[in-house]
């Protein structure tokens, strides 16, 4: 498989790697380097999180209900596109961001540091750094099917080919199959899908006077397939950046996936042809109208298809399927209840992390046998 903007350093043919062997290989290196954790009430964590519009409430906010959460968010104070980013900027932030932990870690001790950063804001040598203070680290990522690689700067790759490997595991997000990648350069992988913090995303009171609507930036086949539905009698409300209505606060957000019967989705990633899975996947059913996106065999794994959430494989069937709902919308809004208990049950951030200390030996409460959310 060629990835997008890599060279040959990045080419990768991807291969199966089961669960079990995720698991193993992270277990092993934690063992090895004697950061196996006890079972403890309460734990420390430490975020590396830039909050723009979902990190916080997703990521941080998800840590907080299960550990004690220091929250490191740089927001403007770093700026990666300025010109002298590489000699000066990152420099600058990985001095700061080795300080804080430091700080935090001498000022009671750390467990886990978790981050969402990438190739083009850390060093390597950074994370070993951290990782050498006997924490057990790890990174999350959700576009490593185009973006693992990046591409080469002054300053290493802009993706995480050249950081995942210091890390003691990183969580990929978008496809199971990307963890061969991470195994393919020495890293340590598990694959958990988003998840969604039902504190943020749960239905507002509002009758759903939206028939259908999608929420969204307007790019890629979306502006194409929502005028194609006009020309078909369909009127799709949109919302976000690139559309009429323009960018919508959270709150607006809200409101809107409350009112409407049908939220759409769509699966593909940036303008590419590549599907994977989202954040939006398990945020919109969480809201409780029926959410219908493109068709994706892994969301399979987590959603009963046409129960709890609905698919389309073409514009024919996406059409063919608004029409059947816009006439039975009692049929929508039951398989939109049932994917937000689904949710509520098996897709929050909380669950995923849950996962996380059930792995490195912190918690007991989550079996093996349900990683796979089933």
């Amino acid at each position: 498989m060629k990835l997008i903007g890599s060279n040959s350093k990045c080419d990768h043919e991807l291969g199966p790697s089961s669960l079990s062997e995720q698991i193993h290989k992270i277990r092993a290196h934690l063992r090895k380097t004697g950061k196996i954790r006890s079972s403890k009430d309460r734990l420390r964590v430490f975020t590396a999180v830039r909050h723009v519009n979902w990190e916080k409430h997703g990521l941080v906010d998800g840590w907080a209900e299960i550990a004690d959460t220091i929250h490191y968010d740089w927001g403007d104070s770093f700026d990666q596109y300025t010109p002298d980013w590489h000699q000066k900027g990152k420099p600058a932030f990985n001095r700061e961001l080795i300080r804080r932990v430091e700080f935090a870690h001498r000022e009671k001790p750390i467990d886990i540091f978790f981050s969402y950063l990438s190739g083009r804001w850390v060093y390597p040598e950074t994370i070993r750094i951290i990782s050498n203070m006997n924490l057990i680290t790890v990174n999350i990522s959700f576009d490593d099917k185009l973006k693992f690689c990046g591409y080469p700067e002054t300053s290493g790759h802009s993706g995480n080919i050249e950081i995942a490997p210091e890390f003691d595991f990183c969580i990929t997000c978008q496809s199971e199959e990307d963890v061969h990648k991470y195994h393919t350069v020495g890293a340590r992988a598990l694959f958990l899908p988003p998840g969604a913090n039902p504190n943020t995303f749960s239905p507002v009171p509002a009758s759903r006077d939206i028939p259908v609507s999608f929420t969204g930036q307007c790019y890629g086949i979306r502006p194409r397939i929502i005028a194609w539905l006009k020309d078909h009698g369909i009127s799709v409300q949109t919302y976000g950046k690139g559309w009429p209505s323009s960018e919508i606060s959270s709150q607006d957000m809200k409101v809107i996936y409350s009112r409407s019967l049908i939220n759409l989705g769509f699966g593909f990633i940036g303008n590419s042809c590549v599907i994977g899975l989202k954040g939006r996947d398990f945020e919109v059913p969480l809201m409780g109208g029926l959410y219908l996106t493109t068709y994706n065999q892994e969301l399979e794994d987590y959603f009963i298809i046409g129960e709890e959430i609905d698919c389309f494989r073409n514009e024919v069937e996406l059409l063919s399927k608004l029409y059947y709902y816009l006439t039975h919308p009692s049929h929508a809004l039951r398989i939109g209840a049932s994917g937000r208990m689904r949710c509520l049950r098996d897709h929050t951030w909380v669950n995923r992390f849950k996962t996380i200390l059930n792995i490195v030996g912190i918690s007991d409460h989550t079996s093996e046998m349900s990683y796979r959310w089933q």
